[in-house]
């Protein structure tokens, strides 16, 4: 782990892995989880020449709580990171709740975001036309909820944070019962291991004003449209889902000026902690980044 300290006074703990000296992908943690969901992409990243960072977001872990923040607020941190470690440009990928934080980046530090890309993450459920649920499947909050009363969002989320904290055991059986197979092959492997618990406890761990708070950032309005964001985007999206449903990535899809969408018949929300999934993911943006260069060199001359 290692630390910032902001311009605020606040500290911003983040994960460093992969190739020091590779080209640098932000990673936007999911939700529950933290800066140590970097460490799953450690030997992919090193194989490939992409250097990760991870940083936990306000209140998350080892990084100071940041109260009344909105989404936009995310990218002044990831810009304060970017300028400490000198990174001139920069890709940006984020899982479930850090695809939100993906697209602010892309928004609003656009001239310094080559690439985005979006794993199974939550769409600007302001433009959203489809069902607004009062609780997700994961029973925490969902936008109907958050639009009715922010109030109920930090309660129902201190209960469900409470509970889990208390009964870890009872949370992994509960996430057991909502994976599909894909998920429950890849959820026993990862609990073989330590990290996954660990990255979900020490979220957890929190208190359920961070998470409220990190959730409510991305649950009310962003304050930008999507049709505002033009850095490319890459949104990848299991069909089968149970925790972000398909359709948000659709409508993502439907609206972001310049964005592709692979949806993938058969997984469900777990696969990018998957090192087959990550070796294909991380082909993919160099390719991108390969095929941006390139075009960039031709317009030059």
């Amino acid at each position: 782990m290692k630390n910032l300290a902001l311009h605020d006074g606040r500290i911003l703990a983040y994960t460093d892995v992969g190739d020091p000296l590779g080209y640098p992908l932000i990673f936007g943690h999911g939700m529950p989880g933290s800066r140590l969901q970097g460490e799953f992409f450690h030997r992919q990243a090193l194989q490939h020449n992409f250097r990760v960072l991870t940083p936990d977001r306000p209140g998350i872990g080892h990084s100071d709580y940041k109260p009344d923040r909105r989404l936009l607020d995310y990218p002044d941190d990831i810009q304060q990171l970017a300028d400490t470690l000198k990174l001139e440009t920069f890709s940006h990928f984020g899982w479930s709740s850090g695809g939100s934080r993906t697209l602010a980046c892309c928004y609003k530090l656009s001239s310094r975001v080559d690439l985005g890309v979006c794993l199974s993450g939550y769409t600007n459920f302001a433009e959203y036309g489809g069902h607004h649920a009062l609780l997700e499947s994961t029973r925490w909050p969902g936008p109907k909820l958050a639009s009715y009363s922010p109030g109920l969002v930090k309660l129902v989320v201190r209960l469900v944070a409470g509970l889990s904290r208390r009964r870890p055991g009872l949370y992994m059986q509960e996430a057991e019962k909502l994976v599909n197979p894909a998920d429950r092959n890849l959820l026993h492997k990862l609990l073989l291991e330590d990290t996954f618990r660990r990255d979900q406890m020490l979220c957890l761990e929190s208190g359920g004003k961070a998470i409220a708070t990190d959730l409510l950032a991305e649950l009310e309005n962003w304050g930008f449209s999507l049709k505002e964001v033009h850095t490319p985007i890459l949104i990848f999206q299991g069909e089968e889902d149970a925790f972000v449903r398909a359709d948000y990535s659709r409508h993502l899809a439907g609206r972001l000026p310049n964005a592709e969408l692979t949806l993938m018949p058969g997984i469900g929300h777990l696969y990018p902690l998957a090192e087959h999934f990550q070796s294909q993911l991380f082909d993919r943006i160099q390719r991108e980044l390969e095929n941006m260069a390139l075009k960039s060199n031709t317009q030059l001359s």
